[in-house]
């Protein structure tokens, strides 16, 4: 009885701990993606951007590998807090971003950062090697209203990855630059 009740202890204490990475990830915009934007033409309006729901600024996801089952690859991946601040930086490129600004309100539909990464005997410390992010959203500025669906998918030539994060991070200012040109297309 006591080997049952030992077995059934450490099996507990092993099926509700498991393995998880953390990812040292930089939720700003890259000087490339920043230089990118400066052809935009400046607009001298103000606006506010509000996020529908209002914790998407704040989302944090805790998910796995793609094609990968288990829980050996789980990691916090801010999907929510890189979007969100890499796009309002990109509009702030060319549109002031003031409280007292017209609302631009984002409502997120569907946001979601996938990755794959490589780890194993040779390259010890994990790296992205294929980055998949997908952003649906929906704008209302001053009554008009508009959806798109923005997507990045970027794969590291490299074997075992060239940085932890930074493809990642990459598919983010891909994104948001995706997202300033067609914020700016409707507010001119």
């Amino acid at each position: 009885m006591k080997k049952i009740a030992i077995i059934g202890v450490m099996f507990a204490t092993f099926s509700v701990t498991g393995c998880a990475i953390n990812l040292p990830f930089n939720n700003r915009l890259n000087y490339s993606s920043i230089s990118q934007l400066s052809t935009l033409p400046k607009l001298n309006d103000k606006i506010v951007i509000k996020w529908n729901p209002e914790t998407f600024p704040k989302r944090i996801d805790i998910q796995g590998a793609d094609g990968f089952v288990g829980g050996g690859t789980r990691t916090r991946v801010p999907t929510g807090i890189a979007l969100s601040n890499r796009i309002e930086e990109a509009i702030a490129q060319y549109v002031t971003i003031s409280s007292d600004g017209k609302p631009l309100m984002i409502t997120v539909e569907n946001a979601r950062s996938g990755f794959e990464y490589s780890a194993g005997i040779f390259n010890i410390t994990p790296a992205v090697d294929v980055a998949n992010v997908t952003l649906t959203a929906t704008f209302n500025y001053e009554g008009k209203s508009w959806s798109n669906t923005y997507t990045s998918k970027l794969k590291d030539p490299k074997i075992g990855g060239s940085s932890q994060t930074g493809l990642l991070e990459s598919a983010w200012d891909d994104i948001a630059i995706q997202v300033a040109k067609d914020v700016s297309k409707h507010l001119n």
